[in-house]
């Protein structure tokens, strides 16, 4: 039976101060169960989610792949794939670039790059005026926009979320061999373009990428099914 370990995603609903759930992936729970009797899995929380210590200090991507190196190393582990939904798959993409590009990469709805017709032009702004830009963005995304993330989240969930929002990751991708990839999207995600994902990567990559019609971002909640039945074909 392949070994899968799954990297889960940024979702307020697993805050460490907002609920007792000790899973990550509580509110996926169907697919984890039907992807259980196919494959052998396991499962982290990242830091700040289920109850899981927050360092002293935002993170940024490459922290989060070395907590996943950790994890494996400390476990003795060696996993067939690594599965990441939205955050977690730009998480394995960077296990991958980092520490094995030889690691093979389910990612789900993966959030490795922004939706660009929602997405304004980004001005770079001079080091001694970040404190500044910084304090009026977290206003803004707070009262103005109103961003869940940014609400409910505690500080070191703030901070890191603004480390990691813009991080793009296409060309990263690029650099997977293409048979130690899939790409699962739903064709309505409106947090990740995928159009955008396809248009811009290799076209040896793109047979690897799968979109699941009427679905969403969410689809490891609303489409579990065809998301098994892709992985079968896909990997036995």
């Amino acid at each position: 039976m392949k070994k899968i370990l799954l990297l889960h995603g940024w979702n307020n609903l697993n805050y460490t101060n907002q609920t007792n759930e000790k899973d990550a992936w509580h509110n996926r729970q169907e697919f984890t169960d039907m992807l259980s009797k196919e494959y052998e899995i396991y499962k982290i929380n990242f830091p700040g989610f289920c109850g899981e210590k927050e360092p002293d200090r935002p993170w940024e991507l490459s922290d989060f792949a070395t907590y996943v190196k950790k994890y494996l190393d400390d476990n003795n582990l060696k996993v067939d794939y690594i599965l990441g939904y939205s955050f977690g798959g730009a998480v394995a993409t960077e296990y991958n670039r980092k520490y094995d590009n030889n690691q093979k990469l389910i990612l789900i709805s993966p959030a490795i790059t922004r939706n660009r017709e929602k997405s304004k032009k980004y001005i770079k702004t001079p080091s001694f005026l970040k404190p500044i830009r910084n304090f009026l963005r977290d206003i803004y995304l707070i009262y103005v926009v109103k961003n869940k993330y940014m609400i409910t989240g505690t500080r070191f969930l703030k901070g890191t979320y603004q480390n990691i929002v813009r991080v793009e990751l296409l060309d990263k991708l690029k650099e997977i061999e293409p048979k130690n990839l899939i790409i699962i999207y739903g064709e309505d995600d409106t947090m990740v373009n995928p159009k955008y994902v396809i248009d811009n990567i290799p076209k040896e990559l793109k047979e690897n990428v799968y979109t699941i019609k009427n679905g969403g971002h969410n689809i490891a909640k609303t489409h579990p099914k065809e998301i098994i039945d892709i992985l079968k074909e896909k990997i036995g």
